[in-house]
């Protein structure tokens, strides 16, 4: 997808957002649905995610994608603003895969502007428990669209122009994005196809016929732009659809399985432990939201 269909297409949902201080923070393997963002204002800890730590520290404003395992660590407090929200582009193309991002940034004056901002245009967003492990389970996303549905126009469109801007932040200006995104437009409707017809089975010259290219170039352009190859793409996806169905529905996960292209429930389970670190079972245990 080129960066204007992209634009076009791009949505955030907002789910949560509030000021507040925590102490003893210290959640273990937390992952969730949404995407998160912090702005540090006092304190101190570190967030672990994407094999990397991050010093979380007074001035700064952190990323945290979804469906991305973490550690959280605080042994004092932390004041912070949070939002958690939905990235959402058409056709089901994963922002994080298509674009470059950074996952740390120094705020500015007017970071904490628009914090302070969108608190105040969305007082019924705030966490009613800050444990990660609780409001994923807890916080049902279908109250906070209705809440997104009977908000006023204006305060819509500010909030919605405050996450992007905020959003926008985290973005890697580099030549890389920019080849990126010129390669990843030679297979975008590929990537498109797959997030379309995600249940059935594909071959790879099924793939590199829809973009016109041959079977070896092909995997290797979409090694190149998206860091995999097809199957584990494929994979991914299908373990990702799998966790938003666990999360937000009561579906069996027999059924789930067979819904994201997985016939076979033993390789299902094997192939969800290995992106989710647990099996779908305990996935739906911790993070339900239904």
């Amino acid at each position: 997808m080129d960066t204007q269909n992209l634009l076009k297409s791009l949505h955030l949902s907002l789910l949560n957002v509030d000021e507040c201080l925590v102490r003893n923070w210290n959640f273990q393997k937390v992952t969730s649905p949404f995407t998160r963002l912090y702005l540090v204002k006092s304190g101190e800890g570190n967030i672990i995610h994407n094999h990397k730590k991050y010093e979380l520290k007074p001035g700064r404003l952190y990323l945290i994608p979804s469906f991305t395992l973490c550690n959280y660590l605080s042994k004092t407090f932390l004041g912070h603003f949070y939002i958690h929200f939905i990235p959402q582009i058409t056709g089901g193309t994963d922002l994080f895969k298509q674009l470059n991002f950074k996952y740390e940034l120094e705020a500015t004056e007017t970071d904490f502007l628009l914090m302070k901002r969108i608190v105040e245009l969305n007082p019924e967003r705030k966490l009613m428990n800050l444990d990660p492990g609780k409001y994923c389970k807890d916080d049902l996303m279908p109250h906070e669209l209705t809440i997104a549905s009977t908000q006023q126009i204006a305060d819509c469109m500010e909030t919605q122009g405050i996450l992007l801007q905020l959003f926008s932040k985290f973005l890697k200006i580099e030549d890389q994005t920019v080849t990126r995104l010129n390669a990843n437009s030679k297979i975008s409707q590929t990537i498109e196809y797959i997030q379309i017809n995600l249940s059935e089975t594909f071959t790879l010259a099924e793939l590199a016929g829809i973009c016109h290219l041959s079977n070896d170039y092909f995997s290797r352009l979409f090694l190149k732009t998206m860091g995999m190859r097809p199957i584990d793409y494929i994979n991914r996806k299908r373990i990702e659809d799998a966790q938003m169905q666990l999360v937000v529905t009561n579906t069996p996960i027999e059924k789930i399985a067979i819904e994201v292209g997985i016939d076979n429930l033993s390789y299902f389970n094997r192939l969800f432990k290995k992106y989710s670190c647990v099996p779908p079972g305990e996935y739906r245990r911790l993070h339900r939201l239904v």
